[in-house]
């Protein structure tokens, strides 16, 4: 980018204050010149104390050493790959480079930051200025690392296992030959996989064996045991005796079956391990695609810096934390937080919303169930608190929860042992709790509806959440922030946030805090058109129990009849110059998208 000066540019300064992004400038004497608001929220170190001097390097390290920035006005300072984790091609030609590092914060925080840097130079080509972005990706890497090391552990489960696992396709072809099942059959997985699973049938086994494998069969999706009756051929053609476990299960939209040969000495303790490691890797799948991130957390207040500073003193401790606030104030993060600052934040973070499960499935969900203990449990059952054995278990919404499980739940928090729903062996665990809720406990103790024992265990260490309306200063952080977030995922692009609209968000009382706030600026991004995002006024909120006036609507309804409005204009064609979604400046999926969420159930014309 040619610029004359850098002060010159005041909209391009303006922008670099104001972007999401931490971000800071240095001149040509390695001064910084910026040091964006962004940047001023990561490091926790004032633009005041920065500008003008050559010690920017203490927001990431603990020593003094050259940022990428430093790099590319001075390339003898040091080698990129010797001073970042992964670091893109460094050469002179390049304007933008990319690296990734881990770096500790002064704070003592260890984050993984994606860093970028563009050189800024004068209309002579000469370099004036660096510009250098930070991103946080630290929940983004511990949890493919912990994938990584998820998948290896089934690996190396599969290598080691005393039973013979094969994996079967709907060509009853073989995909998966372990080292057990080599060493029974007689021959390499290279030879048996790609080979029809029947070379290793005996023929006269065929057809029940097939009736096993049964992929044409929809009610087929649950495990079958074979105990006897079936006989497997070697590749030398011996015939011997087997005891079988047929499991269908499904993967990148494949279905498959997993047969597990073994004696039955071995199988119980060949499963547990086994299924232990995949809910686990499934579990992890999930937080990766996860949206919440620790990161999200935006907030300059003194409210918050308070409440992450009583979240950092307990962290390393295995005492329960009881989050207490309003809904959408941003409890999950909090509790992510936790874990990540705690001993236990190589270990697992599970999460468990009690309002989303019915009653009755409550205690099968947080202690697992054993085949047969009610209707439908055709197989045992692990529950959450055996996944998260070794690490932490956030409970949401923990008001919901039945008296019965409450009980349990005492049990744990006391003894950290507990039984399978139907059971009657006592599972020991080791797992640190973090529970939330939106209700006064006190009162539903009063009520009856909660036990005052629980309460009192779990209110060891209460964190109360402040909400948005007690942080005014944050709104205009998080609207952006947010704005950044769904213009890139809708694909628009806006300058920043209309000043009017900005008051209208300053002015309302935020009833849902963070999340209605997010929701509002998602709607503003799909209908808002211009270069500025613009939001309606929203409805002054006066309080919990007083009813919305009448003849007014909310932005859900006023986005629904919107896009009824254009679909009828198009005669309900969604794609296209002509269709809805041109005219509302949307991608079409992202229009059927939201027809879905808000119940526009009408057929179209695609």
């Amino acid at each position: 980018m040619k610029i004359n000066t850098l002060t010159q540019n005041i909209s391009a300064e303006h922008l670099l204050q104001h972007m999401p992004v931490a971000a800071f400038v240095l001149n040509a004497r390695h001064q910084v010149v910026i040091w964006n608001k962004a940047c001023e929220q990561l490091t926790g170190l004032k633009a005041q104390e920065m500008i003008g001097s050559d010690q920017h390097w203490r927001g990431f390290y603990t020593e003094k050493r050259p940022c990428l920035a430093d790099l590319l006005l001075d390339n003898t300072l040091g080698e990129v790959a010797d001073l970042y984790e992964q670091a893109s091609a460094f050469s002179s030609c390049s304007d933008i480079y990319h690296t990734e590092n881990w770096c500790l914060m002064p704070d003592s925080r260890k984050l993984y930051l994606v860093i970028d840097a563009g050189i800024i130079s004068n209309e002579r080509g000469e370099v004036v200025a660096i510009v250098e972005t930070q991103r946080d990706r630290t929940e983004q890497r511990l949890m493919m690392q912990a994938l990584t090391e998820s998948e290896q552990r089934i690996s190396s489960i599969l290598g080691s296992a005393m039973d013979a696992i094969v994996t079967v396709d709907q060509q009853h072809c073989v995909t998966l030959f372990n080292a057990a099942a080599a060493r029974i059959f007689r021959c390499a997985p290279d030879f048996a996989i790609g080979q029809p699973v029947e070379r290793f049938i005996a023929p006269h086994c065929d057809k029940l064996f097939k009736q096993f494998i049964a992929f044409d069969n929809r009610g087929a999706k649950t495990q079958t045991w074979a105990p006897e009756g079936l006989s497997a051929r070697r590749a030398d053609g011996e015939e011997f005796p087997i005891e079988a476990t047929f499991s269908p299960f499904e993967a990148d939209s494949q279905k498959f079956y997993t047969l597990i040969l073994r004696d039955v000495n071995d199988r119980r303790l060949a499963e547990q391990k086994l299924e232990r490691l995949q809910q686990e890797k499934g579990y992890l799948q999930e937080v990766v695609n996860d949206d919440h991130n620790p990161g999200d957390f935006i907030s300059g207040s003194k409210l918050m810096r308070v409440v992450m500073e009583q979240v950092r003193m307990v962290a390393r401790t295995d005492t329960p934390v009881l989050l207490l606030g309003e809904t959408g104030t941003g409890k999950e993060l909090l509790a992510r937080a936790l874990h990540d600052f705690s001993d236990r934040s190589a270990s697992i973070l599970v999460k468990v919303n009690c309002a989303a499960l019915p009653s009755e499935l409550i205690e099968s969900e947080l202690f697992g169930h054993e085949k047969g203990a009610f209707t439908g449990a055709t197989q045992q059952r692990k529950g959450r608190f055996e996944l998260a054995d070794g690490g932490s278990l956030f409970l949401d919404e923990v008001g919901e929860l039945s008296l019965s499980a409450q009980a349990k739940l005492l049990r744990v928090l006391q003894e950290q042992e507990f039984e399978r729903v139907g059971g009657s062996d006592t599972i020991r665990v080791n797992v640190r709790l973090i529970a939330a809720t939106n209700r006064n406990l006190t009162e539903e103790i009063g009520l009856g509806k909660f036990r005052s024992d629980l309460y009192y265990r779990l209110n060891v260490f209460p964190v109360e959440v402040p909400t948005l309306r007690q942080r005014v200063t944050d709104i205009p952080l998080l609207a952006r922030f947010f704005l950044d977030k769904y213009a890139k995922k809708i694909g628009k692009r806006f300058d920043d946030i209309d000043p009017v609209s900005l008051e209208h968000l300053k002015r309302y009382r935020w009833p849902g805090n963070v999340r209605e706030l997010q929701n509002v600026i998602e709607r503003a991004v799909i209908l808002s058109q211009g270069p500025l995002l613009e939001i309606t006024p929203l409805l002054p909120s006066r309080g919990k129990a007083e009813a919305q006036p009448r003849g007014l609507q909310t932005l859900e309804m006023v986005e629904r009849e919107h896009i009824l409005r254009t679909l009828e204009e198009t005669a309900g064609v969604i794609s296209g110059a002509k269709g809805a979604a041109a005219i509302l400046d949307m991608n079409p999926n992202t229009l059927r998208s939201r027809m879905l969420k808000l119940g526009i159930t009408k057929s179209h014309k695609v």
